[in-house]
């Protein structure tokens, strides 16, 4: 459970770091990715080069542990609180960060892509994203600029993509089609400073989707995975779009997401 104090600094600057995982679980955590990266899906997703991975969507209506892991109670519980409501899971993914072949993440806000694309009326949304292994300034590390939130949905010309599929898979892309241009940051910084999310395998990070985020390119010699969960409140469905993405980037089934018991762990 978040205390009211950190309540008030996730809606002061954005982002709260939660209560971690253990040990044991983000080993596990570890393991499974490891299997979902390997695992030929229409949700795994590869950077330029054609063969590194860049990451995995929807693993947890596949794989049991994932199932498991968008029911805890250090996730869900933060997630319900911050949003006031039941919540649901609009999207999960495992973002694999490959040492030294992991690109980049652009300057963007996450709704967006969800406003735009897939119809949700309000950014009654929240990220918990799970360090699965230390983010150091070496190995493309978060970085948000804190505060930034509070502008609301910013004006982001869309770049032009290649028809098709293409649209929708540019947006998990290293050219997201609405990254956010050196003039604006430019802007956004006058007033706030580019803070990097680094801390320990296990940690467990809450960021708002308004809140305006990056990663470079990772230069260590060890990977950097992370796992991102999004809930969505129950009473903030996805409406009728054009072109729907697929369900593993934009779920359309908002059933209630039932919490495990209290002092639950991953391990069935």
């Amino acid at each position: 459970m978040l205390s009211y104090e950190s309540i008030d600094l996730y809606r002061e600057d954005g982002f709260l770091f939660a209560d971690p995982l253990t040990e044991k679980e983000t080993d596990l955590l570890r393991e499974q990715a490891d299997r979902e990266f390997l695992r030929d899906s229409p949700g795994r997703m590869l950077e330029k080069d054609g063969f590194t991975v860049r990451g995995v969507h929807g693993s947890h209506v596949v794989n049991s542990t994932f199932a498991r892991l968008v029911r805890h109670p250090k996730i869900v519980t933060p997630a319900t609180q911050l949003l006031g409501g039941p919540v649901y899971v609009h999207q999960f993914k495992i973002n694999a960060k490959k040492a030294l072949t992991g690109d980049v993440w652009p300057w963007h806000q996450d709704y967006i892509f969800w406003n735009l694309g897939d119809g949700m009326r309000r950014p009654d949304v929240v990220n918990v994203a799970v360090l699965l292994d230390e983010a150091t300034d070496l190995n493309g590390p978060l970085l948000v600029l804190p505060g930034s939130h509070k502008c609301g949905s910013l004006e982001v010309a869309r770049r032009t993509t290649v028809g098709g599929d293409g649209a929708w898979r540019s947006d998990i892309s290293a050219d997201l089609v609405y990254a956010i241009d050196a003039p604006l940051l430019s802007e956004l910084t006058e007033t706030t400073k580019v803070t990097a999310i680094k801390g320990p395998p296990g940690s467990i990070l809450l960021f708002d989707p308004l809140l305006v985020h990056a990663s470079g390119v990772n230069m260590a010699p060890y990977d950097r995975r992370m796992i991102l969960v999004t809930y969505n409140r129950v009473d903030n469905p996805l409406g009728e779009v054009p072109s729907p993405r697929p369900d593993f980037l934009a779920a359309r089934d908002n059933t209630p997401v039932r919490p495990l018991d209290p002092g639950a762990d991953l391990f069935a």
